[in-house]
């Protein structure tokens, strides 16, 4: 510490909360505001009785006749275990989880996977799931995700190795068997996924298509460019035709945009997705058959009827899972929320009858959901990221459903009366911090963790550029790395009954330039002045 500062004549420490610091319990927001309307109703209960899922005519026998084709031959998934492109480990991208919920995952390696530029876009994703477990499948630990072209003309589903760390994967595109060994394409937005045993389940808004992996085939040619198939053998139907569309919001017709496996209920629960800016949604569940992995009916492949259904105040939901007595919804983010993103999603999280609150942001379009029992951690995927990125960044994802409580604080210039944050809330490194108006928005959150200070939002450290020492150096975020220029210290006693703090290398205070009281006036560092209102700073709770 700097001689000068100690002669302040206050004890200078460190400390992980001012008493201003708002504290989020158990990973829920307290006191940065409800936002919008979809955190102030309830998951309310409606009536399900007229809900159906109506078996369609099954393709047993077409499947049979592919022995005709001489292109095609039987192909295992066990013997891809291993293949294919290689993912890359971690979460490779800026994301904007809650830290208290522990996130982890990985990236796609292909590039135009990660651009979008050839047009295909992950929705579902599922664990195996079986009787008492989750995670593996003949003795490989898997995930799948499905994928829709432009315009829907191809459906795929990208079936992902977890054996190592490094991800490996194979894709698979589906078909409709037809006679004499004739296949054609299966287009579809296809929303959604499960896989429970040897079946694979696929929601295609009113049609749910089930796939058997005892049917995948390798095709010699490469129909589409694709080495490998899968026919559909089984279709359901919520409106009880072929042909037609579904209906979110009203109707008998339901919608299955987002589905997911809920072992504790023996049920598949969904939900749909509504365009518009408005709650309504509705969600269902589903009675499955733990024996023959498919919907509950008289028959083996027979019509079943939803057990439960409620309305949802979560806008925009493209995920959904029940677990632990809650559910677990990815929608569109309350108001209070700005993570920088075109679409700020969060995950909520609520029990049937009560109001939902926000368990943590999550990255842009985040979509499906899943539970993994065993280890108690939710999974998803996103579809694009990154606001201020030209071309879409995804990521699959896991995260702790109960967050750990993390104390927060929002920085208040005593001069200008405007809180640090990120400037245009970014969670890239090298973003300038700047001030603004205090708006209790979610980027203008930091939390102490040691002697850095780090953004909630972005989960990166307050740093000196360059580890500069020369006055007026700019403050930005940065991957937290030990550095002295990500260390800081508190005095109190400054001006306005706050406290200056200083940098653990430059030994300078966090100011912002010139004293400005304007937005957007960047955060820099200069020789501490404790009398300097411009070099104080208080907790706020706004």
């Amino acid at each position: 510490m700097a001689p000068h500062l100690r002669n302040l004549g206050r004890a200078a420490r460190l400390l992980r909360t001012w008493t201003a610091a708002v504290v989020l319990a158990g990973g829920l927001w307290a006191g940065a505001g409800a936002g919008t309307a979809h955190a102030a109703s309830g998951i309310d209960p409606i009536d399900a009785s007229s809900f159906q899922l109506t078996a369609l005519p099954d393709h047993a026998d077409d499947i049979g006749q592919l022995a005709q084709n001489p292109a095609l031959s039987t192909q295992s998934l066990t013997g891809l275990a291993g293949t294919g492109t290689a993912g890359r480990s971690g979460l490779c991208y800026p994301t904007p989880f809650n830290p208290g919920v522990h996130a982890a995952g990985y990236c796609w390696d292909d590039s135009a996977d990660e651009s979008g530029t050839n047009g295909w876009a992950p929705q579902g994703l599922s664990l195996p799931h079986a009787k008492t477990s989750d995670g593996t499948w003949g003795g490989h630990r898997w995930e799948v995700t499905s994928w829709h072209a432009a315009s829907d003309s191809l459906a795929k589903l990208r079936f992902i190795d977890r054996d190592s760390a490094t991800p490996r994967y194979v894709d698979v595109l589906l078909i409709t068997p037809g006679t004499a060994g004739a296949f054609t394409t299966r287009p579809g937005h296809v929303d959604s996924v499960v896989w429970y045993g040897d079946n694979l389940l696929v929601g295609y808004g009113k049609r749910l298509d089930v796939y058997q992996l005892g049917d995948l085939r390798r095709d010699s040619i490469g129909f589409q460019g694709f080495t490998y198939l899968l026919p559909v053998r089984y279709s359901y139907s919520t409106t009880g035709l072929a042909d037609g569309a579904c209906a979110s919001l009203t109707g008998d017709g339901p919608c299955l945009n987002a589905m997911s496996f809920d072992r504790a209920d023996q049920a598949l629960t969904s939900a749909e997705y509504v365009q518009d800016n408005a709650p309504g949604g509705r969600l269902m569940r589903w009675p499955f058959d733990l024996d023959t992995g498919l919907p509950v009916s008289a028959t083996a492949h027979g019509s079943s009827a939803a057990t439960a259904a409620w309305v949802s105040p979560v806008w925009h939901m493209q995920g959904v899972v029940f677990a632990d007595g809650a559910f677990f919804i990815s929608g569109t983010c309350p108001s209070s929320f700005d993570n920088g993103y075109r679409e700020s999603d969060c995950i909520h999280k609520g029990a049937p009858g009560a109001a939902p609150s926000v368990l943590t942001a999550a990255p842009d379009m985040t979509q499906n959901l899943d539970y993994d029992a065993g280890a108690d951690r939710i999974h998803g995927v996103n579809e694009v990221d990154q606001a201020d990125e030209v071309y879409p960044q995804r990521v699959v994802f896991d995260i702790d459903p109960a967050a750990s409580a993390i104390s927060t604080v929002r920085f208040k210039n005593v001069n200008s009366g405007k809180c640090l944050l990120p400037y245009g809330a970014s969670l890239n490194n090298g973003a300038d911090v700047v001030q603004w108006d205090c708006d209790g928005t979610s980027p203008q959150n930091w939390y102490w963790s040691g002697d850095t200070i780090r953004n909630f939002q972005s989960g990166r450290c307050l740093t000196v550029y360059g580890g500069s020492s020369t006055n007026g150096a700019l403050l930005v975020q940065w991957d937290c790395n030990g550095s002295a220029s990500q260390e800081w210290t508190r005095a109190t006693g400054a001006a306005g009954d706050g406290s200056i703090l200083f940098n653990g290398e430059s030994a300078q205070c966090l100011t912002i330039y010139g004293g400005s009281t304007t937005n957007g006036a960047d955060a820099v560092q200069w020789p501490c002045d404790a009398t300097n209102p411009a070099h104080s700073w208080v907790g706020s709770a706004t």
